[in-house]
């Protein structure tokens, strides 16, 4: 890029009230953003992450540099956060532009554009560059839209160096006897072809992983920088429909020794894969039952036989993968006796962890839209 301009760019993290231990779980978005951004603007940008997350709500404005550009990603368990940081940076700065994406601003851009300068609409690899160059040139536009499914394999693993080390890898990502690795959370997928009625994916489509080549190398920087010996992969399935695809991903980790968690549906997955994953380094799988009741699984379209699920976590204990249970208590057309036959469930299963969730319908998800 030909330019004598430069610009800040801070790309930023809010406070985080909602996680017990905020930094275990890496800002992908933002390092994705930010890896793009230096590798097509260089020196002509200044750009940091402003973590935020353990800073307390007196105090944020002595922890934000002066930028030119702050950049956003927007869940909806942050967006009143993040609006009341914006207005707190545009009192100090207030020549300074705020730029926003992720899921909440897709889903009510109209009001998003009330409190950003600028709204970010699609995958945002396709769409920074652009947002940056009219951002230099003073001519902001209002919002930037790209539809189009994101090609993953056309973008680099994002750097971590915008982070400090000891937000990078951290300890208890993983059950006995592995929880003393240093660990980390990496993305090798987008998209999930399911449609649960409780969930916010925006856009139904199959997903689309990584070259094998790309997973490997990124894991094997993952080790050689940052020590790193586990992995939190944040897929929303990591075993792929098709078994090609699965398999090569399992032989990509596989190949770099380390050991992971994963998440997986909890039907239709043979025990090849499963002895697969294993061989691979797969040590635990969070698997998504959410309900112990086959009329509420049918009811939230989970697409899921309750029977079925039973045998694949059978099949997990069989071949020494610990169980994450998640589990959702609230759902429509639960019984009376829920908690009771939950409860038995459990104890049957006697999965490594639990996660339980209270049914919360949030923005995008059909439950949101049809009480």
């Amino acid at each position: 890029m030909k330019t004598s301009n430069k610009i800040r760019i801070g790309f930023v993290l809010p406070r985080d009230l909602h996680n017990y231990k905020p930094f275990r779980n890496q800002p992908l978005n933002a390092l994705y953003l930010l890896t793009l951004i230096e590798r097509e603007f260089g020196k002509n940008a200044e750009i940091s992450i402003i973590d935020l997350r353990c800073v307390s709500k007196e105090n944020i404005v002595y922890y934000v540099p002066k930028k030119d550009l702050y950049l956003y990603s927007v869940a909806t368990i942050d967006y009143p956060e993040t609006v009341r940081t914006v207005g707190e940076i545009r009192k100090a700065y207030p020549l300074a532009r705020h730029v926003a994406g992720g899921i909440h601003i897709n889903i009510y851009p109209e009001k998003s554009a009330e409190v950003f300068d600028a709204v970010a609409l699609g995958d945002g690899e396709y769409i920074v560059s652009g947002i940056v160059r009219d951002a230099m040139a003073g001519a902001l536009k209002k919002v930037y839209l790209d539809e189009r499914p994101i090609d993953i394999n056309a973008f680099p693993y994002p750097d971590r160096k915008f982070l400090p080390n000891t937000a990078i890898a951290d300890t208890g990502f993983l059950n006995a006897p592995y929880s003393g690795l240093p660990g980390t959370g990496v993305l090798f997928s987008r998209g999930c072809p399911y449609k649960c009625d409780f969930c916010a994916n925006l856009v139904q489509a199959p997903a689309r992983f990584r070259k094998p080549d790309l997973i490997t190398k990124e894991i094997e920087y993952l080790k050689k920088d940052y020590g790193v010996k586990a992995l939190v992969i944040k897929d929303d399935n990591i075993f792929a429909l098709n078994s090609e695809v699965a398999r090569q991903t399992l032989a990509a980790i596989g190949k770099t020794g380390v050991k992971w968690r994963a998440n997986s549906r909890a039907n239709d997955v043979p025990r090849a894969l499963i002895k697969m994953a294993k061989e691979a380094g797969c040590v635990d799988l969070a698997v998504g039952v959410e309900s112990v009741s086959q009329k509420v699984l049918d009811l939230i379209h989970k697409r899921l036989d309750f029977g079925k699920a039973k045998d694949f976590l059978g099949l997990l204990r069989e071949e020494g993968i610990g169980i994450r249970l998640n589990l959702i208590i609230g759902l429509p057309g639960e019984p009376k006796d829920i908690a009771k036959r939950t409860i038995a469930f459990i104890k049957a299963v006697r999965p490594s962890s639990v996660l339980l969730s209270i049914l919360t319908p949030v923005p995008g998800s059909m439950i949101f839209k049809d009480l």
